[in-house]
This record gives structure tokens, sequence and C-alpha cells, in this order.
């Protein structure tokens, strides 16, 4: 018996609606592809005091774009003039190409209106994947999230010029 591939994902720009959906696979892409470069505590504190209204912003600007297949969810990017400000995919997902066929899209719409490189702030597991795609390491850095003001180090990473 012959299994059947899936259908291919769907890319289109995001709309309100879509935002709790996002969040879920927000949640899900860190949660069980950042579970190893990061913490268990940090982990834990991620998302707190967050909820799918955090993408509101961008969804409303028409800078995210979504991947979805059969009505589900299984990534999505933002995206401004000069950088990926966003790009995570469902574990289901990973290594399928849906994540460099998002970046590629978010970096035409970054492209746009701006003449520089573009840039892109990195997880610690996902660096890897961003150097596969042109992009090289600038500097260390951080952000910090949660009530305890937990510190989640980051790369920033910068695409050669065009």
């Amino acid at each position: 018996m012959t299994q059947n591939a899936p259908p291919p994902a769907s890319i289109r720009q995001a709309v309100f609606s879509d935002s709790r959906a996002i969040f879920d696979a927000h949640q899900d892409s860190v949660l069980n592809l950042c579970a190893s470069a990061y913490t268990p505590l940090q982990m834990q504190t991620w998302f707190e005091g967050r909820t799918h209204e955090v993408h509101w912003p961008a969804i409303q600007a028409g800078q995210v774009l979504v991947a979805e297949r059969e009505g589900r969810v299984l990534g999505f990017a933002g995206f401004v003039p000069g950088e990926v400000t966003l790009l995570f995919v469902r574990p289901e997902a990973a290594g399928s190409g849906l994540g460099g066929q998002l970046l590629r899209l978010a970096m035409t719409q970054a492209e746009t209106g701006h003449d520089g490189p573009i840039t892109v702030v990195a997880t610690r597991n996902s660096q890897g994947f961003y150097e596969r795609h042109g992009f090289v390491a600038v500097e260390d850095s951080f952000f910090v999230r949660g009530a305890a003001e937990l510190r989640y180090e980051v790369v920033n990473m910068r695409r050669a010029e065009r």
C-alpha cells in the first residue's frame, strides 16, 4: 500500500481571525523545537503573560504570512522592511522545506523599500537554519520574558547583500 504525500501547504497573508491559530503554532514550535536550546524554566515562562493578541499589530500592518494545510496553521513568518521578524513552524513541518519557503517569501517582503541587508534574530536552535539560507552571525544578544525577567540568548544575523 502506497502512502500518499500530504497536499502542499498554502501560504497567504494573515488576517485577524488567524491570530489564535498563529499563537497556537507559535507555542507548539517554541515549546517543542526550542526546548533543547533553552532551560526548562525558560520554556515555562516564554509565553508568560502573552496571548494571541501579541500578533495583532503585525497582522493589521499586513506583515505576517501564514502557511496552512487543510485549515491547520503549520507555520508563519513576519517581516518589516529590512528584517524577518518571526519565523516559526510546527514540529510536524520542521525539515519539510516549509520554513525555507516562508523565509524566502518573508525576505522578498522585507526587501521591499529597503536597500541594505536583511536581518533576523535567531533563537539558538535556529541559527543553523538561517546559516543554510545565507545568513551570518553578527552578534550574540538576548531578550527578556516573564515576571522573573529571564534572559533568552539569541543571535543577531545578517544576510549578505544582494
